[in-house]
This record gives structure tokens, sequence and C-alpha cells, in this order.
């Protein structure tokens, strides 16, 4: 039986470059140069690609032929000329070895591989070699130990960078609050499991499932709510602040309310991670495995960072609350701006437009008897008449105000919302103006505003953002300061239009965007410029 497939075909040379500066091309590299060997190798019984390391690049032994090894033997042989027919002594001799060392790879008592050594000199290999092989043979098992760690723990960070930048991003809870089915979907279809639950514990000690997902997402199971201090180890994530990993390969009694309330019958491990978005939103997320093939890598490593995602799901219900908080009482006020508007407009028409019409009345009577010169009765009637006209006139536009603040002040207003949630100072200055700006080039310079304090939520980690409003020579500048870490490459936001789509619509109103580090590492800087007037 082959122990591994040939390798492609390459000269000596370049299979060098490709291997040498692997772990195990490193240790193959140093026994070849510590012994009189040609060639050596290092395969598994896995059918990876083995690694085949000359001593020179013209070697007298080829490197390609050393493939399609026979099977592993239980102990290190060294194979000379004149040695007994065998597996390994044919192997040999079809390639011209003169002389060969051969010892098993083991780990855990099992072989799982072959390393060894062949000179085209006869005698050249002998006991030393395979001393050196054995030790390079375990140093090669717990390098691919580590590799394998660390390649499991990238796909578990590459697994929550999804999550994190995709599934749970900040600027969709920013532009449409997300429900807890939303949110679950999000966090089943990025993190590797059978099923995940959202579960919310409210004030009088109950735990109630909002909502399922995954790739095995399950079905309602009896009711939907339960007493937080019947399910221990909700109750002892909650109490405690950390994780609790539950084993159901064993029958326990202790957790069997758990396992009927939370989880399938098929479950063989569960996690219970708890997280905090304010001290009236306390939750659990629940993830659930039903494959045996899985239940290993619930390690440490992975239930950290699945808190990590935890902590993630409670930031966006933070932000999300906190920007509905605003978003009703920016209603409030809209509302009484309104009532006050109204207020006003029939203070103006009841009384400024009343005393005039009798003014007004008043006039037309004194014409009428001829108690007073023609030409100053005419001027007093078309003043009154003008009077009441422009009365009636702020009337009207007052009543039929709809738009309660200016582009500018909503991206002021939002500014201070964002900022707020991630504890960042802002500080607006806005030179005192009467001109008249187009409305559509407002819209785009607020759009570019809010556009720039979301990428600085988002990337900079940011402690303080100056904004400064100036009107210079017939155009409208925007200068926005930052102290955090430089985010040139603006991201998309939720509704597809990142800065560099913004800056173009601003373009289109004769409008600039330009972003760039400030000096000596001061965050960054954006300057946004355009036409008062669209050109």
């Amino acid at each position: 039986m082959a122990l591994a497939p040939s390798p492609r075909l390459e000269p000596p040379q370049t299979l060098w470059t490709e291997q040498a500066f692997a772990p195990a091309g490193v240790l193959v590299s140093a026994v070849v140069e510590a012994s009189a060997a040609d060639v050596g190798w290092l395969a598994w019984l896995d059918r990876s690609d083995p690694v085949v390391i000359c001593r020179e690049a013209l070697s007298p032994v080829e490197p390609s032929l050393i493939a399609e090894f026979p099977d592993p033997p239980d102990e290190p042989i060294i194979i000379d000329t004149g040695a007994p027919f065998g597996p390994w002594a044919l192997w040999c001799r079809a390639r011209g070895i003169q002389s060969c060392v051969v010892v098993p790879v083991l780990a855990r008592a099992r072989v799982i591989g072959t390393a060894g050594l062949v000179s085209s000199t006869a005698g050249a290999l002998g006991r030393h070699d395979v001393r050196q092989l054995e030790l390079v043979s375990s140093l090669a098992v717990q390098a691919r130990t580590y590799e394998a760690r660390l390649s499991g723990q990238r796909r578990l960070f590459a697994e929550v960078s999804r999550s994190l930048e995709n599934a749970l991003a900040l600027d969709r809870a920013i532009r449409q609050p997300p429900t807890y089915q939303e949110i679950a979907r999000a966090v089943g279809d990025s993190v590797d499991a059978s099923y995940c639950l959202i579960a919310i514990h409210d004030s009088k000690g109950a735990l109630s499932v909002r909502a399922r997902a995954g790739h095995r997402p399950p079905r309602r199971i009896g009711a939907a709510t339960w007493r937080v201090s019947g399910l221990r180890g909700c109750a002892r994530a909650l109490r405690d602040r950390h994780a609790v990993v539950l084993n159901f390969s064993q029958l326990d009694p202790a957790i069997a309310a758990e396992r009927r309330a939370l989880f399938t019958s098929t479950t063989q491990v569960g996690a219970i991670l708890p997280f905090f978005a304010g001290p009236r939103t306390q939750g659990v997320l629940i993830v659930g495995e039903e494959r045996r093939s899985r239940c290993q890598p619930m390690s440490p490593e992975r239930i950290a960072i699945l808190e990590l995602v935890a902590s993630r799901i409670a930031h966006v219900l933070r932000i999300s609350r906190r920007l509905e908080y605003e978003r009703q009482a920016e209603r409030r006020r809209q509302r009484q701006l309104t009532i006050e508007r109204q207020r006003l407009a029939r203070e103006v028409d009841d009384g400024v437009g009343r005393a005039l019409s009798t003014l007004l009345v008043q006039v037309r009577c004194a014409i009428a008897e001829g108690t007073a010169g023609p030409q100053d009765l005419r001027d007093l009637e078309r003043a009154a008449g003008r009077a009441v006209d422009g009365a009636r006139a702020l009337a009207y536009g007052i009543r039929h105000l709809e738009r309660g603040i200016g582009a500018l002040e909503e991206a002021r207003s939002y500014a201070e919302t964002m900022l707020r949630s991630v504890h960042c100072r802002l500080s607006w200055t806005e030179e005192r103006n009467d001109l008249k700006i187009a409305s559509r080039v407002l819209r785009e310079i607020a759009r570019v505003i809010k556009e720039s304090i979301t990428n600085i939520v988002r990337l900079a980690e940011a402690t303080s953002v100056r904004v400064r409003v100036e009107y210079p020579d017939g155009r409208i500048r925007v200068t926005i300061h930052d102290d955090g870490a430089s985010h040139h490459v603006a991201m998309p936001s939720g509704d597809g239009l990142g800065l560099v789509e913004r800056s173009e619509r601003l373009a289109r109103v004769g409008g600039t965007v330009d972003v760039r580090s400030a000096p000596n590492g001061g965050g960054t800087l954006v300057l946004i410029e355009a036409r008062r007037h669209e050109p």
C-alpha cells in the first residue's frame, strides 16, 4: 500500500524553495546537513504531499523518485548493500540507493508516517542517523499539531470576523434596528454550529426564547418561557457573567431540565453565553451542537470567541435602542414644534390680522364718508392692505412649514447621537449666516457628514471629533477632524452608498470631498466643499 502519492515533478531547486522554509522542511534540512545523506524525506499516512529535501541542486539520487513509499516499518531499519530482500530494500534498489535509513513517525503509539535518509554511497548511513531521524520525527509531529491548532484558530477568527463585520454590522443597526430573529439568523449563518437561540431574561425572573436559527434550527419546543431559577446553567451564566458549557453525552439529572427547555434531544454539547445590553435587557445566546464530529472544538478558545459574539449582540441592541430613543425624542420635538407653529399662526391671524382688518374697514368707511383727504386715505389703505397680506402670508408659511430642522442640523443631531454611543466628544462650530443655500447642496453635504461620522464610529476609535462649518466666497466648507486611527478607505454603508459614492453625488452639485491623514499621527481630516448654489 502506497504511503503518499507522487509529488509533482519539479526541479530540485524549486522543490527546495517551496519546502525548505516550512517547519517540516527546516527539520529535514537540518538532519540532511548533519549526515552523509544525499536526500531526506518526511511523509504522512494521510496522503498529504511528502517533504523531500536534497543536499545539493544536483544530487546523485533523483529527488523526484523519492515517492510511492512502501508501508511504514514498525521499527527503525537500516538498508545497505547486501541487505535481505524486503519492500524497502526493493524500493531502494529500484532507485539506485546504496544506503538508506527509515524510521516510523509515531503519535500516541500510532504510526502516522515515515522519515528517512538515502545516499548513493554504500555504508554512508548508520545508527547515529537513526537517532537523529527519531528526534526529527518527534519534533515534526509537534510542529504539525501546532500548525493544525493554529489553522483551527484562524478558521474560528474568520467565523467571528464574518459575524462581526457582516452579520452584526453597526451601520445596519443605525439605519434600521434589527429584530431578534434577524440577529439570530446572522449569528447562525456565521458560527459553525447546529443551531443557536436568543433568549431574554426579564425583570420577573423569566427566560423567554425570542429567536431560533442555524444549520438545523429547532422547532418550537413546548413552552417558550421558563423560570431562570429552574435552569441552573442559565442562572449561573447570568450570575457569573461567563459562558457555561453543558455536555449531554452522559445522563446528568442536574442539567435535564435545561436540556428539555432549551436544547434538542439529539444535542451533544451546548454553550450558554450571557450578554448585557443594559440594566433592563439581559439575555443569553445558546449554541447547540448535534454532530459528534464537531463537539470537540468547543474548546476554551472557541468559547471565548463565542463570548465575543454575544457581547457584540449586546452592543448592537444597545446602540439600536439608544438610536430609537433619539428618534422618539426627535418625533416629540417635531410634534411640539408643530403645536407651537400652529399656536403662533393662530395668534398672528387672530391678533395682527384681525386688528389690521379692522383698521382697513375704518379707513374704507372714512373714504366713503369723505371725512379725510382722498390721497391720504388711499395711502393708508394701501399700507394697511400690505400689512394684512404680510400677516396672512406669515401665518400660512408657519402653519405649513413641514421640515422642523434643516439638513445640517439633522446631521449635527446624528453626529451627537452616534459619537455619544462610543463615548466620543463632539465639538461643532458653525459661522452665523443668513445666506441662501440650495437645498440639494445642503442635503448632499449632510449625507457626506453622516457617512464620515459613521466611518469614525466604525473604524477610527477616536476620543474627540471637531466639525467646523464656514461660508467663504460663495461656497460652503465643512471640516471634520478626529484624533483616532486613519481611515482613508471609506466603508460601504447599510444602503450601499459609502463615502466614495456620496462624493460622486456631491460632485454633481459642484462639490468635492478630500480625505487625508492628519500630520504626526493626528487622526483623519475630511474636507467637504461646495458652491452655495447648484452649477
